[in-house]
Parts: C-alpha cells; sequence; structure tokens
C-alpha cells in the first residue's frame, strides 16, 4: 500500500512549461507523457515552476490528458529581463522570454526610474493571484531597447549568467606577477628549448593550450602542454569561488564572458607566443603506427615558440613548398607529424566505433554596433581537426592515467561521461529506420556506439541521410560530467574497483576534461587534484574530501555548461532574426530540418533554421506521423520529410521574440 501510495505521489508531480496565451503543459517527474493545462486550471502557475496537479480528463482520440494544478511547489524563475513602460506612478514589464502572458506590473517607487523603451532586469515580488497580475522591483537598468549590444545583454541576463568579478577577486588578480619567477620553475620539466605552438582562432585571446612534436626513432613524442591555472588561482580563494559559480567562461555572440578575471585569462595563465608560461603537460609517446607506448603528466614550462591560427596551419600543409626559409620548414615538419599522427588517431577511433556527427555552425559576422553583416556556416578545416583530435588524445589520456594506473589507484577526478541510449529512443529509431528500408538489428539496450556510427555510415548521401542521422542524434543523451559510478565496476586484477560511465560518443571507457583550465571549472578541479598528486601531497584525508564534494561540482557545472550553451544559441537567434528581419520577402531554398505537428522547421544553408506553421498551409489539413516523422495532408497526395529541398519566403523576423517564419513558395 505505501508503495503505491508513492507512485502516486510521485506521478502528480511535474514541471510547468507556460505559453503566452495563458495555457500550458506539464512534463511529470516520473516520465509519462506531458499533461495539457488550460489556463483557467493554471493556478497562477509561472513558467518552470514545479507544481502538484491532478489529472481531470484521460487521452482520447484526438485530444492529450488535461490536467489542473492544485498547489505551487517550487518557483524557478525569480528574475526576468523584459521591456519597461512607464505611467504616472507605476509601470509595466513586458518579459523578453515568450511564455509568460501578463505583464510585470512594476510600482512607481521601484522603478529605479526606468524610462519607456528601458530594458530592465526585475525581481519577482508577487506571483499575483487570479484577479491580480504579478508584480516586481527593477533590479538593474540594461540600457535603452535597439541601442548596441543592449539585446544581447539582456539575454545574458535573463539567463544568470555572472557578468562581473567582485572587487575581492580582481583585487586578488591584480596581486598576481606578470612574468614567470625563477623560483616557480624550480622541480619543473622544462621545455622551453622544444618547438612549441599554440594553433587557435584569428580572435582568440585566452591561449590555455599549446603543442610540441619531437620524432625520434620512429617514435613520436607529443607534448600537450595546458596552462597552470590551478598555480594561481588557489583553493577557496574569491577567485576560486567566483570561478566554480561559473563554472565556465560563456561565449554570446558579441563578447567573451571569462571564467578567471582577464589579468589570468589574458596575461600570466596565457601561453602567449615568446614568455615563459607554467604548464601541466600531458606527454605521449606512439610508435610509427599510432599505437601509445608511453604516457605521463607533470609540472612543466614552456615558451611558445609559434602563435598559428587555423587558416595559417591549413595552409601549410595544403601547400607546404610555399613556404622556403628553414623555421617555416621546421614547422612545416612538425606539422605534418602531427597531421599524419592525428589521421592515425582518427582511424583508430573509427575501428572502436566512435560515433563522428557533423552538423552545421553559424559563424555571425557583425559590425561595429553590433548588427550582423555576414552569417555563414562555420568552416572545419585540416588545423582545427588536428586541434580537436589532439586535444581528444591528450584529455583520454589523462582520464586513463587516473583510472587505471597502479601509482593513481584511488585518485578522485570529475570525469566526463555519456551514457548510452535509452533502450525506447533506439526501439523508436529502429521502426523508423526499418520503415524506411534501412537494417539496423541492435538489441535496443545492448546498442554499441560502432552499431550507431554503422547505420549512420549506411546512409552517407542518400536521401535519408538528413532524416536517420537528425533522429539519430536525437536518440542521443546528453554528455555530463560525473565522477566514479557505483552502478559500474570492474575487475582489474582481482579487485573490484568503480569506474567511470565511459563516454558513449566517443567509444572510449575513460574521458575528462583537462585541456581548458582557463575557460572550464572541471579541467581546473582536475588539474588541482593532479597537481597534489604529482607532488606528493594528495592525502588519504583530501581524497575523502574530494570524493565527497565532486559529485555536487559535477552536476553544478553540469548546470553552468548548459546555462553557457543556452546562452550562446539564445544570443545566435537574435542575431540570426535581425538578419534575417531585413529579408523579409526574400526567397531561399532550404532544407527541412524537423517536423511536428504544428509545422515545418527549415534550415538554410548559413544554418539560419526559420518555421514553416502548419495553419499557413492552405491546401488542406495535415496530420503529423510522428512514427514515421512525415507531415502528410489527410486527403493524400502531398507529405513532407526531413531532408526534404524546399524553397521559402521570409514572412516575419522578430529578434526580441527569436523567431524566424517562413512560407512555401
Amino acid at each position: 500500500m505505501e508503495n503505491d501510495l508513492t507512485r502516486e505521489a510521485e506521478h502528480d508531480v511535474g514541471v510547468f512549461s507556460s505559453n503566452r496565451k495563458g495555457f500550458g503543459f506539464i512534463k511529470p517527474e516520473d516520465g509519462s507523457e506531458d499533461l495539457f493545462v488550460a489556463a483557467r486550471n493554471t493556478a497562477t502557475a509561472f513558467h518552470k515552476d514545479k507544481v502538484r496537479f491532478e489529472v481531470i480528463k484521460e487521452e482520447s482520440e484526438g485530444s492529450n490528458r488535461e490536467a489542473k494544478i492544485v498547489e505551487i511547489l517550487e518557483r524557478n524563475i525569480t528574475h526576468l529581463v523584459g521591456t519597461y513602460t512607464a505611467s504616472e506612478k507605476f509601470g509595466f514589464v513586458k518579459p523578453d522570454i515568450n511564455n509568460i502572458s501578463s505583464d510585470i506590473f512594476i510600482p512607481g517607487k521601484r522603478s529605479m526610474k526606468a524610462k519607456t523603451d528601458d530594458k530592465v532586469l526585475i525581481r519577482i515580488d508577487s506571483y499575483g493571484t487570479a484577479d491580480k497580475r504579478p508584480d516586481g522591483t527593477v533590479v538593474e537598468i540594461l540600457g535603452k531597447k535597439g541601442d548596441p549590444g543592449v539585446d544581447i545583454l539582456s539575454s545574458i541576463k535573463a539567463k544568470g549568467v555572472i557578468t562581473e568579478f567582485s572587487p575581492e577577486a580582481l583585487m586578488e588578480a591584480d596581486m598576481l606577477p606578470d612574468t614567470v619567477g625563477e623560483d616557480e620553475i624550480k622541480g619543473r620539466v622544462d621545455f622551453r628549448d622544444v618547438l612549441t605552438v599554440t594553433i587557435d582562432g584569428e580572435e582568440t585571446k585566452d591561449f590555455d593550450d599549446a603543442m610540441s612534436l619531437i620524432i625520434e626513432d620512429g617514435i613520436y613524442h607529443v607534448g600537450i602542454h595546458i596552462a597552470d591555472v590551478a598555480h594561481y588561482v588557489e583553493e577557496g580563494s574569491v577567485m576560486d569561488k567566483e570561478a566554480q559559480e561559473r563554472g565556465t567562461s560563456v561565449y554570446p555572440v558579441d563578447r567573451v564572458i571569462p571564467m578567471i578575471p582577464e589579468k589570468l585569462s589574458t596575461g600570466i595563465c596565457s601561453l602567449v607566443q615568446g614568455e615563459d608560461r607554467l604548464t601541466l603537460s600531458c606527454l605521449m609517446d606512439f610508435d610509427k603506427d599510432g599505437n601509445m607506448t608511453g604516457r605521463k603528466i607533470c609540472e612543466s614550462v614552456i615558451r611558445v615558440d609559434k602563435r598559428m591560427t587555423y587558416p595559417q596551419v591549413s595552409k601549410m600543409l595544403e601547400k607546404p613548398d610555399f613556404y622556403k626559409d628553414d623555421d617555416q620548414r621546421e614547422l612545416i615538419e612538425m606539422l605534418q607529424g602531427v597531421q599524419r599522427l592525428t589521421d592515425m588517431f582518427r582511424e583508430s577511433k573509427v575501428k572502436r566505433g566512435a560515433v563522428d556527427f557533423e552538423f552545421p555552425e553559424p559563424d555571425i559576422t557583425l559590425d561595429e554596433k553590433g548588427h550582423p553583416i555576414d552569417i555563414k556556416v562555420r568552416k572545419r578545416d585540416a588545423a582545427t581537426r588536428i586541434i580537436e583530435e589532439m586535444m581528444l588524445k591528450a584529455n583520454e589520456t589523462v582520464a586513463g592515467i587516473v583510472a587505471l594506473d597502479e601509482e593513481w589507484r584511488g585518485v578522485p577526478i570529475v570525469y566526463r561521461s555519456h551514457e548510452a541510449p535509452d533502450p525506447d529512443r533506439v526501439e523508436f529509431l529502429q521502426k523508423l529506420v526499418q520503415s524506411l528500408g534501412y537494417s539496423f538489428n541492435v538489441k535496443p539496450e545492448e546498442v554499441k556506439p560502432a552499431d550507431v556510427q554503422k547505420l549512420v555510415d549506411s546512409v552517407d548521401g542518400k536521401k535519408e541521410e538528413i532524416l536517420i542521422t537528425t533522429m539519430t542524434l536525437r536518440s542521443m543523451k546528453r554528455a555530463m560530467y560525473s565522477t566514479a559510478s557505483k552502478r559500474v565496476e570492474e575487475e582489474i586484477e582481482g579487485e573490484t574497483r568503480l569506474k567511470p560511465e565511459g563516454h558513449f560518443g566517443l567509444a572510449a571507457q575513460y574521458y575528462c576534461h583537462f585541456t581548458s583550465p582557463i575557460r572550464r571549472y572541471p579541467d581546473l578541479i582536475n588539474h588541482r587534484i593532479i597537481k597534489l598528486k604529482i607532488s606528493g601531497m594528495l592525502t588519504e584525508e583530501k581524497k575523502a574530501r574530494y570524493k565527497k564534494i565532486l559529485p555536487d561540482l559535477a552536476q553544478h557545472v553540469c548546470e553552468t555548461e548548459h546555462t553557457a550553451i543556452e546562452t550562446e544559441r539564445d544570443t545566435n537567434k537574435i542575431k540570426m532574426a535581425e538578419y534575417m528581419a531585413d529579408r523579409i520577402g526574400s526567397e531561399f531554398d532550404g532544407v527541412i530540418s524537423g517536423l511536428a505537428s504544428w509545422g515545418i522547421y527549415v534550415s538554410l544553408p548559413n544554418a539560419i533554421e526559420g518555421f514553416i506553421p502548419v495553419s499557413s498551409l492552405e491546401d488542406g489539413y495535415y496530420i503529423f506521423d510522428e512514427d514515421h516523422m512525415i507531415l502528410r495532408r489527410e486527403t493524400g497526395g502531398r507529405e513532407f520529410h526531413i531532408g526534404d529541398n524546399v524553397r521559402v519566403q521570409v514572412t516575419e523576423s522578430d529578434p526580441e521574440l527569436r523567431i524566424i517564419d517562413f512560407a512555401l513558395c
């Protein structure tokens, strides 16, 4: 009886997603299907509130289950960004997000003297009642609507991203040296006489990884040298606490919001050309076939010989005969060696079944006032692939050392995990694939990365490629940060040890983040623990402490990473919509990238995505067949599939609402 009551209690709790028209949907905690909530049954619930509900209508043909909210358990949104409208003694704020149906009332004394069309950040003081709208307090005036940068700042603030460091953190940063002292170098492996390069984007200012390669007697000696941020950011310091709270640097479309103060991120921690810098190095040896013959992590000091960009490296590799002087030839020989090695890494990954998805990312160019003047697909050239493969190999190697090497037994770090897809999603994918005439014969609960890659390869160049790769990607779980899991154990030398979940997409049993401590807190905490181990200062007491705090830390940085990704995507959407607002009436060729009962998503060649409402299809009533991912006319004769080529006309584009609407031509 108790178990039945427990299940019932779990079943009637969920998260409410509201709509600007007043109604909404509840996503139950037990994973069951979403429920519709009419405006009259929302009980003043706000978007993202955790609520208790009761089902008032079961699912029937043509309609979903319906619920009524009976209790609000937890308010999720406490602050909002919106546009202020002033009246004589009060004002109203229209929220930027499209999920709040009511304006927020602002009493005059709580307005900070905001003026009409000011973009403001408000604190919600009351969520309102059935006959009274919500009210709040203006806590920050962000600028005038339409002024340069205010749209992006509004998005950043709405996501809760921290944009400023405290005076105490900045003071700590200012007290750090600008150069490396001789006393700091003692005891470190010295690579200053080894040819070392950084390879980054043309606009990059924070260089946290460098690379060296020496080839001797057929052995590739690789050094991946990572900025020793932990040397300067002490655990428990104000800078450390604020870096942990941020979790990651954030990269909106027009700016960088660093995880640590710029005095470090572009200064003493940045591996700038010609300057001595402290690093933590992952040293790897490989034979002529790309097999690893040795590996080690050490504290080191380097001096970067050449700051290189992706275009420079790609040009050197594509046209090596163009470069004649000795310094250039030495660089080219090194880069060619790295390319040979990373080609072998990639081939090895393919053999073990790593899943390789390549979807277009937008590269948005802004003018000096922040207006978009060009949008194209970000180019992935030979240089970007080299760096990706080298960093992947370093991350995997460090994780393997900590997890497997005898001397590292029991050392806790934060791993990067990617679990296998849920069996029910695999089963749905199987049915879809088979309905299209392809084979995906796997047990859903035993699917392997190689199975997924084999499926993706089987549709390469076929008309169903976009549909199947899109749906395959949607079946995947999100990569997470985690610690060694009790759910997964392994027998090593007769002893059962905990091990991390592993990384499904990379087909890697052990993987962590190590190569970007300037930008990611998991890398920084891993450096800190590794340095303690190398120096012999990782006591059992410290191990126990880290084992206790790392699970919560891993969960926290998962959340901050998600916020950063959402912020970057949102600011891209703003600029995409602004770009298309100047092209109302223009026609474009595109590809259907998504389907739903409410309409069609279309992606353009420059990675801009727009929407065709199903209501705009005036030649009949359309039904969405989710099992086969087809939107078809009820009377037959016309249907739409993911991957279909279409020509569309831009009918509406609103940067504030982040919407771009198309119509079929």
